[in-house]
Order: C-alpha cells, then sequence, then structure tokens
C-alpha cells in the first residue's frame, strides 16, 4: 500500500502492488482537492502536486481515473437529491486537471492564481444537459447503510449483548441481514465482528470508523452511516473492478486513492476470501482479518456468518428489483424505528408509489 504525500493508495487486498493498476478511483476528498486547487489556487496543495506528477497524462498509458464515484458522492445528498451547480464545478475542475502533462502540471502548480482565472470555457453555458443527469447512488448504498443502521440499534442494546454475550450480537446481525434486510454485507459483517467480538484493537479500529459517540441524534447517525457506506463502496470498488464483480465491467486491476484512513483500515478489515463461478454469476466469498476478543472462537464467527453453497446460489437467483424493494422497505422501516426524519426513501423510493 503506497503513500503519496497524504494520499494512499488501497488495492483490493492489503499486499497489492499499485505498479500493476490498470484503474484508480478518486476518493472524494482527492476530488475536492482538485477542485479547490482549480478555483482556489496551489496554496496548500503540494500533496496534490505529487500525486498528479506520479500518473500525468503523458506517462498514464494503460492507466484510467475513474472521478464519476467521488462526484456522485459529492453532488447527491440524502433526503435531497442532486445538486447540479456542485456536480457542475467538480467535473469541470477534474476533466481539466486530470487532462494535463507533466510539464502543465509543474506550470499550473507554479502560478500562484488558480488556473479557473486563465480557463475561458469557465463558466460556459449554464446549466448543460449533464449537470442535470440523477445520478442517484442509492441502489448503491442502501444495503450497506441499512446493515450500519442495525449496527447502532444493536449498539444501543447493550444490556441486552452484555446479558447474552458476543456470539448473541454476531447472531442478531446475521439474522437480520439475511431475513429483514434481505442483503448480506461482508463488511458489516467485518464491522459486527470487531464491534460485538474483536479484541480492544479492533473495538477501537471500528469505533475509529463508525464515530459513533453516544450523543448523536437519529438524523446524525443516519448521516454517520450513509458516510461509512460510501468509505465501503469506494474501498470495495478495489475488488469489483480487479476481478469482475460489478455488471458490465471486466477484471481490471484497480484501486483506491484517498486522504482517508478509513479505506486503509477496512482493507485490513476484510478482504476477497475466494470467488465461485457458474455459467452466469460470480459468487464471492469474503476474508475477515479482524483480531477476535479472547473469549470469541473462530468457530463462533463462521456459525454466525457461514452460509452453504446451495443456499448461495440460490440468493444469487432472485430478482434484483425484489430485493431492491425489500431492502428500501427494511431500511425505511428501522429509520423510522430509530427516530430518522430525514429517510432515504423519503420520496417514496422503492416503497412501491409513483415515485419509483
Amino acid at each position: 500500500m503506497r503513500t503519496i504525500g497524504k494520499y494512499k493508495i488501497v488495492g483490493p487486498h492489503v499486499d497489492f502492488d499499485d505498479a500493476e493498476v490498470k484503474q484508480l478511483v478518486l476518493d472524494a476528498n482527492v476530488l475536492l482537492d482538485i477542485r479547490d486547487f482549480y478555483f482556489n489556487g496551489p496554496a496548500r496543495f503540494a500533496h496534490l502536486e505529487s500525486l498528479l506528477l506520479e500518473f500525468p497524462m503523458d506517462r498514464r498509458k494503460f492507466v484510467d481515473i475513474n472521478y464519476g464515484w467521488a462526484t456522485s458522492e459529492l453532488s447527491w445528498v440524502r433526503g435531497k437529491g442532486l445538486d447540479p451547480t456542485r456536480r457542475r464545478r467538480l467535473i469541470h475542475a477534474a476533466d481539466h486537471v486530470l487532462s494535463w502533462d507533466s510539464r502543465r502540471i509543474e506550470r499550473e502548480f507554479a502560478n500562484r492564481h488558480p488556473p479557473e482565472r486563465r480557463d475561458r470555457t469557465w463558466p460556459g453555458q449554464s446549466p448543460i444537459a449533464t449537470d442535470l443527469v440523477n445520478t442517484d447512488p442509492r441502489i448503491l448504498l442502501i444495503a450497506q447503510y441499512g446493515a450500519l443502521l442495525y449496527l447502532f440499534q444493536l449498539e444501543r442494546r447493550r444490556a441486552e449483548r452484555k446479558s447474552r454475550g458476543r456470539e448473541w450480537a454476531l447472531m442478531q446481525t446475521a439474522e437480520w441481514m439475511t431475513n429483514t434486510l434481505g442483503v448480506r454485507t461482508s463488511y458489516v459483517f467485518a464491522l459486527a465482528i470487531g464491534f460485538f467480538a474483536g479484541s480492544s484493537a479492533a473495538q477501537n479500529d471500528v469505533r475509529r470508523i463508525l464515530k459513533f459517540d453516544g450523543s448523536e441524534t437519529p438524523d446524525q447517525i443516519a448521516s454517520k452511516c450513509w458516510n461509512v457506506a460510501w468509505d465501503i463502496l469506494m474501498t470495495g470498488l478495489g475488488e469489483g473492478l480487479s476481478y469482475g464483480l460489478l455488471d458490465g465491467t471486466n477484471a481490471k486491476a484497480a484501486a483506491l486513492v484517498t486522504a482517508d484512513k478509513d479505506p486503509t483500515l477496512l482493507r485490513a478489515a476484510v478482504h476477497l476470501g475466494g470467488l465461485i463461478t457458474t455459467r452466469t454469476e460470480k459468487i464471492p466469498f469474503a476474508a475477515f482479518g479482524m483480531e477476535l476478543h479472547a473469549s470469541v472462537t473462530q468457530d463462533a464467527v463462521d456459525r454466525a456468518f457461514s452460509m452453504d453453497y446451495s443456499e448461495s446460489i440460490l440468493r444469487f437467483s432472485r430478482d434484483p428489483e425484489d430485493v431492491l424493494r425489500q431492502v428500501a422497505r427494511a431500511v425505511n422501516d428501522l429509520e423510522i424505528e430509530l427516530g430518522v426524519s430525514n429517510t432515504t426513501s423519503h420520496d417514496g423510493w422503492m416503497l412501491g408509489n409513483s415515485h419509483d
């Protein structure tokens, strides 16, 4: 895992060599740095210059740089929708900066004025058609978000967890994800292991990721869970793109570029442990890296989260629309139970009304 200034390159596994990378996914914090540099100037962005000089257009060869996911994270607000003005500034800055060769990068960073002042194409026509594309990310995030909300609900049941034991909390997590949510997410499984059955070090790592402090309102908890769901999605793209697990993609070694520590912790917590390939599907199996509490055995973790091959095949054969509706309803019910006012399906999304 290489570091360039304040940025880290996080691959699909902890031993990933980014010399073999074919696609870089920019995290939201990197895209914000690009935007702020472009519109405000080079002060405070020496780390960004170092990063860009590692992958300039003239030496990039076959490496693609993807900032679409980060654009979606930064321009789509849970409970509100798309902010086209913000989206436009992000795309304009990234389009320009990522097209520069090494000489242009050095020249632009040597100029104390922001590149935007020398850009005759900005602001141009407003709005433009691509500004109005509503790239709704809920379909990608809602399962992770809902599972994280459930961890919060279970965390509040401290007395019950203490009386029933650590394995019980793992079983509850697995049962809710499997039968109520309808989706099993390995990253949240890993966080549950660390949170409820991990060593002191593992529990501290999970607390750093979740950032629960006990004083949050329900809507603040929902916002934190949404942010962590984005961290999980961005980190998981390393496996998804590298092993061709995403629909419509071919396997291509990929890594996340981030200034955040959380993806590094997530990558240490879980990675792809195995892959079963059928004629129509690729079924991934996770390997967890969380250190267990002395009172918890690996057998206990396996009992909680294991699923046999035939059941996995059956779950992968379900209609995706039916699964998404189940997830949306389970999340909506949990949000209401917890007192979240700014619900994810505030517009009726996937709940069966005219806004689907």
